[in-house]
């Protein structure tokens, strides 16, 4: 009987890690496609930066002609 415990502890241990395994992986997974997705939303706020950039000099622009 305690031979049938400790296969059992055992069988119950590993289960536990494998569970553990995938959720960790599952996690890194939601990481790096949210790491993805910050790295475009960055570029576009870069981008958009240097579109602001250029309307207010070409706001200068214009307020210079006047």
């Amino acid at each position: 009987m305690a031979k049938e415990v400790k296969v059992d502890l055992k069988e119950q241990a590993t289960s536990q890690m494998e569970s553990m395994v995938e959720q960790h992986n599952s996690l890194v997974s939601e990481i790096q496609e949210a790491n993805g997705r910050l790295t475009e939303i960055k570029n576009m706020i870069i981008e958009h930066q240097g579109y602001m950039k250029g309307l207010e000099a070409c706001e200068e622009s214009c307020e210079e002609k006047k």
